[in-house]
């Protein structure tokens, strides 16, 4: 299935992709999901794809396959089962079929069969068997060998076709007055030829702003081909609400491409042939670098326009290489567009939708009224003996693959252990005391607060919040779509009074009855917290200020190794850190008290000089 060779083609670009942040967790994270299961296991390696094609078989009456079924196990003591064949437990299988599997063990092989189907697996792994040619999977999807081809249709199976309305005129609806830095940030991008980024703070109102925009491009060229590109499929749905009020159809391309494909292929034809004047489309990041999707791009519809929301997204190893050309106008839309560990990234984005136009940070939304203000309280989470003692370890390890590169950039063995301590350090051991110090006093004073957790602490925090007799409820991956916008209703009008969650509320959700936030497990990529404070701080009818409560482990103040490697390598990192600190810090009501907190973990190592730095 079309979401299966996706997920597959998302776990090899996830190996080179170092802002991947959604797949730092460990098996547990991942294991209630099928397909962010074969992501995770491929992404860290765990797992191998290749693709067997017929190089020269007889195809006169039919095309042939590769229809082999061999298995190879092998234990750390090299104790060996092979298998040639196949146990169909299908129930069509199971009823009709008639099936064998030969199945040996090297411990009683006096014949040696399990050593031959050994061979004869490494020949064909290695593309050394007559008549197959073996590929490895993103040769294969770049080449076009992987094609969803749907084989059985039942009328319960039928998607009904939406309608598109032709001509659609679109407008400025009569209920929105554009603020004036949202009419700068228009302006700007129509001086720039209609090109352009706007890095805007989360919440300062990039959707409308955007739409805005296309509108008086609408009435400009009269014609338009709109593709609107989002990171996730919820994103796609609240996109939707706000595109209708503009007065586009669009067509929402995701999930099945059955539902999608054969309209949009239609209605591109009649667009390019002048019988429809606008077409718009929204669909995900994913969607948009499908094989699907990107054939259809190669039509190259006229007066194309590309908005790509969360931009940065676009900026990963898989996703800049589809970039088509096709698209004259662009705009890409982000609070941060610098990716992490990657300036190549990051360069491709400014090269292809042009340089930043506007910029409307943090500082100036707050400033101007139009996010709320907030106040900022660390809290040092020391570790405990045993945790010190493996943190030790790991760090003497990244000292090692630290000093051993010559690129500024981690290698993968540095990357593991990189996410390996920042899992220790997620979900030390006395972070939990330090939370239910904060929640006993208040419990029945919490309302509208946000939990971010580690997969680990999820059902830890669940079970502290409950024991205190909050209402609660988790917002993660394993909630559907539908579940997911009934418990921020819920959460909205207090029936609920916190949630808690991993990272399905850093992009894109709105919340903005949110009035305060305990930060469990977090990173120091930028990306993340900046878009967490960001939401945290939306303006909503009742709501005063905000309160962020970051929760930070650290070594005990007794670590100090002043003259070791290792200690140096874990200075540069803490300075990386404090750096965070001082972006939360620096703008909220109590600056003052939250830099003379940070000053104890400052002075552990002795950094006391760049607190305040901005």
């Amino acid at each position: 299935m079309e979401d299966d060779i996706e997920a597959i083609k998302s776990g090899y670009e996830a190996r080179t992709d170092k802002l991947n942040s959604s797949l730092d967790c460990d098996f547990d994270g991942v294991s209630t999901d099928r397909l962010m299961l074969i992501t995770w296991l491929i992404a860290n390696e765990y797992l191998d794809i290749k693709i067997a094609l017929p190089s020269d078989l007889d195809t006169t009456y039919s095309r042939g396959i590769y229809h082999e079924k061999i298995g190879v196990f092998i234990n750390d003591d090299n104790y060996a089962i092979a298998f040639t064949g196949s146990s169909n437990e299908t129930v069509g299988g199971l009823l009709n079929n008639f099936e064998s599997i030969d199945v040996h063990w090297s411990w009683d092989d006096k014949k040696g069969r399990v050593q031959q189907k050994i061979d004869n697996f490494q020949r064909l792994w290695d593309n050394n068997t007559n008549r197959l040619e073996i590929m490895d999977f993103l040769s294969a999807f770049s080449d076009e060998h992987l094609i969803h081809q749907p084989v059985y249709e039942t009328e319960e199976d039928t998607i009904e076709t939406p309608t598109v309305i032709e001509n659609t005129t679109s407008y400025l609806p009569n209920d929105i007055d554009l603020r004036d830095y949202q009419v700068e940030a228009i302006d700007a991008w129509f001086q720039n030829d209609c090109r352009g980024i706007w890095e805007m703070a989360t919440g300062t109102g990039k959707t409308i702003t955007a739409l805005s925009a296309l509108a008086k491009l609408r009435e400009e060229k009269k014609r338009l081909f709109v593709l609107i590109v989002c990171p996730y499929q919820h994103l796609v749905d609240q996109w939707h609400k706000e595109v209708l009020r503009f007065g586009f159809e669009p067509i929402l391309a995701y999930k099945n491409s059955s539902s999608w494909i054969k309209l949009l292929s239609k209605v591109s034809v009649q667009y390019n042939w002048r019988n429809l004047d606008v077409i718009s489309v929204i669909t995900t990041a994913k969607t948009f670098t499908s094989r699907n999707m990107q054939k259809l791009l190669s039509k190259k519809p006229q007066d194309a326009i590309l908005i790509a929301d969360e931009v940065h997204h676009l900026g990963s190893v898989g996703s800049r290489e589809k970039l088509t050309d096709v698209f004259v106008y662009r705009l890409g839309l982000t609070a941060t567009l610098e990716r992490w560990f990657d300036d190549e990234g990051t360069d491709t984005l400014k090269e292809y939708f042009g340089e930043t136009v506007f910029n409307f940070p943090l500082d100036r939304a707050i400033k101007e009224g139009f996010l709320s203000q907030y106040e900022y309280h660390p809290h040092l989470a020391e570790l405990t003996e045993n945790e010190l003692e493996e943190y030790e370890k790991l760090t003497k390890k990244i000292s090692k693959q630290f000093y051993s590169e010559k690129s500024d950039q981690p290698n993968e063995p540095l990357k593991h252990l990189l996410r390996k301590r920042a899992k220790l350090l997620n979900n030390a051991e006395r972070k939990l005391p330090i939370l239910l110090n904060l929640l006993t006093e208040k419990a029945d004073m919490i309302h509208h607060t946000l939990f971010y957790c580690a997969p680990q602490q999820i059902d830890l925090v669940l079970s502290l919040l409950t024991d205190l007799g909050v209402r609660v409820n988790k917002f993660t991956a394993q909630e559907s779509a539908s579940e997911r916008l009934e418990l921020l209703d819920m959460f909205a009008s207090g029936h609920l009074q916190a949630l808690v969650a991993m990272k399905c509320l850093d992009e894109g959700v709105d919340v903005p009855s949110t009035q305060t936030a305990y930060i469990l497990a977090s990173s120091s990529n930028p990306k993340e917290f900046i878009q967490r404070r960001g939401r945290i701080l939306r303006k909503a009818h009742g709501k005063e200020k905000s309160e962020i409560h970051d929760l930070i482990a650290v070594p005990p103040s007794g670590y100090q190794q002043y003259s070791s490697s290792a200690f140096d390598i874990e200075r540069k990192i803490v300075k990386k850190e404090l750096r965070r600190f001082n972006e939360f810090a620096g703008l909220a009501l109590n600056k003052n008290q939250s830099l003379i907190k940070i000053s104890e973990l400052a002075r552990i190592y002795n950094l006391l000089g760049l607190l305040g730095e901005t």
